[in-house]
């Protein structure tokens, strides 16, 4: 195990820049998650850490090693890639064992690790057959199986579980929480899929345009979006956003456009009295949104009227697609609360839960 570190790291693809100095420290043991929309620049960060790519410059340190110029074989990291890479042509066993026959290592150490291996992930009684005998998931065990073997200092993860279905990404998601905690190793794991991110990382670290937005653990990501990009990017559904202005009357802040107004709680004063007269973003996450008939706090400042578009159940709790005057927004509430289409709500915002962003840096203002 091993902390990982980038300084200053660009990569370019001829014109076209694809990480942004991105400078990171990984701590020993740390569950890092790399995440962010395609083409962010997330997979080429990965892919320099594994020497799969050169970066264009900076440096790259595993250990006390800087590695730039060092073949990933001689890294001391083991790679589980989103396709499995199996070979087909060789049993399970055949699979996990070959890195380790390359290296020279003796029958006895291979048949051990392996063994070691494959009751970590509870796969021993697959080891006879051949990858086209195994589902996607019992592959994929294997494909970190091969890497266990290894014991290296660093794991990287390359969105291995994007081509299992929903039932197994979230067996595995557990599966890899559980292997982590047992091998207490360095993990960085890359993945388009924000649930996940949340689910597996310590801490989290957000990218757009292969510039790192954020860096923190899940909570903090989540309550704290140091931008707009953050806060609608973590989340499911995204957090709703609505143009608008801060004025201040009678002492007090309020938020208001052309649809509806918000008293800004006075906790929040300190933020935004150098916005007053001004534009602001407006957001709010979807669970802070209540229907009044039910919530235990209604202040009638915090209160809006609006129409229902869509209803949609989703088991545990309904998702409502609402529109006030030219905005639209989604609320989450229970799932027995099934309103009609086109009836009128009477809503409450958790105003204490809201976000304000400035419209042109669209950095957190609150």
């Amino acid at each position: 195990m091993a902390q990982v570190r980038l300084k200053n790291i660009v990569k370019k693809f001829g014109d076209v820049l694809a990480v942004k100095e991105v400078s990171l420290d990984i701590v020993e043991k740390e569950f890092l998650v790399l995440v962010g929309p395609s083409g962010c620049g997330k997979t080429t960060t990965l892919r320099m850490i594994a020497g799969l790519e050169e970066p264009t410059s900076g440096e790259i340190y595993i250990g006390d090693r800087m590695v730039i110029g060092v073949p990933p074989k001689d890294r001391n990291i083991a790679m589980v890639f989103q396709n499995y890479a199996l070979y087909p042509h060789m049993t399970v066993y055949e699979n996990m064992a070959f890195g380790l026959k390359l290296r020279k290592y003796s029958k006895k150490e291979i048949e051990e690790r392996v063994n070691e291996a494959a009751a970590i992930l509870n796969i021993e009684k697959y080891l006879k057959r051949k990858p086209r005998q195994l589902s996607g998931g019992q592959r994929q065990r294997v494909a970190v199986g091969r890497a266990i073997v290894r014991k290296p200092m660093v794991f990287l993860f390359d969105e291995p579980l994007s081509n299992l279905d929903a039932k197994f990404r979230v067996q595995m998601r557990a599966e890899l929480n559980k292997l982590h905690e047992r091998l207490q190793t360095t993990m960085i794991y890359v993945t388009h899929d924000q649930t996940e991110a949340m689910s597996l990382g310590d801490r989290i670290v957000v990218m757009k345009d292969g510039v790192i937005q954020q860096v923190a653990d899940p909570i903090t990501l989540y309550d704290q979006p140091a931008n707009k990009f953050v806060a609608g990017f973590i989340g499911s559904p995204p957090m709703n956003f609505m143009p608008g202005k801060i004025n201040k009357k009678n002492g007090s802040y309020y938020f208001n456009n052309d649809a509806f107004k918000l008293k800004i709680p006075d906790e929040m004063k300190s933020s935004v009295v150098s916005y007053d007269g001004k534009d602001v973003i407006f957001g709010v996450r979807s669970e802070d949104i209540y229907d009044k008939l039910f919530a235990t706090l209604k202040p009638p400042e915090h209160t809006i009227i609006a129409q229902v578009e869509v209803v949609e159940p989703m088991g545990s709790e309904t998702f409502l697609y609402l529109r006030k005057g030219a905005y639209t927004f989604i609320a989450k509430v229970g799932a027995h609360n099934k309103p009609k289409t086109n009836q009128n709500m009477e809503l409450i915002f958790d105003m204490k839960k809201t976000h304000f962003f400035d419209p042109e840096t669209e950095k957190t203002i609150v």
